[in-house]
């Protein structure tokens, strides 16, 4: 069970109250604007759009597949702005939390079901010492809703007709956006897969529900 809930931190980590409004109006913009741009050019309006977007909540279900072993999960992430975000990883069949992280913007805190506490400055650090493994929690901010991570080389992306994503290549990970919530550049991922094959890591987010606030 301490593995089970130690994975299960790993993947809603890596993956990785401020919403006010649902994802078929989250992002302003206009759908019917954006309809008559290329794919390209929607593209660097969504990302432009999403640069913006300072606090979100997600809730959904993550899989995660590292090696020959699975596990699946609930997921409640609620990111405030200026690196301050909450998560609650809970049990898939009665909704328990099974941990908690919390990050102030200066310091992460983790939290798990049997009482101990663990701190660090930077999430990716805390969870390479007490879990040792390595994860890009930075980037899935940014991958999670379906733009590429700042300052850093995207080896690929391929568009669809909306300018979105269906698939991203950055960082050495492959992420897959198999569906959308809503129409238009701003629609946020109802699912998002994810793969790094040289760790024989795989991820898969369904979001059940969106909101933002830009």
């Amino acid at each position: 069970m301490k593995m089970r809930t130690s994975l299960a931190i790993v993947c809603a980590l890596a993956l990785v109250g401020a919403g006010c409004s649902t994802q078929n109006r989250a992002v302003n913009g206009g759908n019917t604007a954006v309809a008559q741009q290329s794919p390209q050019a929607a593209w660097q309006e969504r990302q432009r759009l999403f640069a913006s977007m300072q606090a979100w909540r997600l809730s959904g279900r993550v899989g995660l597949q590292l090696r020959d072993d699975s596990w699946s999960f609930g997921l409640n992430w609620l990111e405030k702005g200026s690196g301050r975000y909450d998560m609650n990883i809970t049990n898939p069949l009665t909704g328990a939390i099974m941990a908690m992280v919390q990050s102030s913007g200066s310091q992460v805190t983790l939290r798990t079901a049997d009482g101990k506490t663990y701190q660090d400055t930077d999430a990716e650090r805390l969870l390479a010492k007490q879990l040792r493994l390595n994860f890009p929690l930075k980037n899935l901010r940014y991958w999670a809703r379906g733009i590429p991570a700042p300052n850093l080389a995207v080896d690929d992306v391929q568009l669809d007709a909306q300018g979105r994503p269906v698939r991203l290549q950055q960082a050495g990970w492959v992420i897959n956006y198999p569906r959308y919530k809503g129409d238009g550049l701003s629609a946020l991922p109802a699912r998002i897969d994810l793969e790094q094959a040289t760790e024989q890591v795989r991820a898969r987010v369904v979001a059940k529900e969106w909101q933002t606030k830009l």
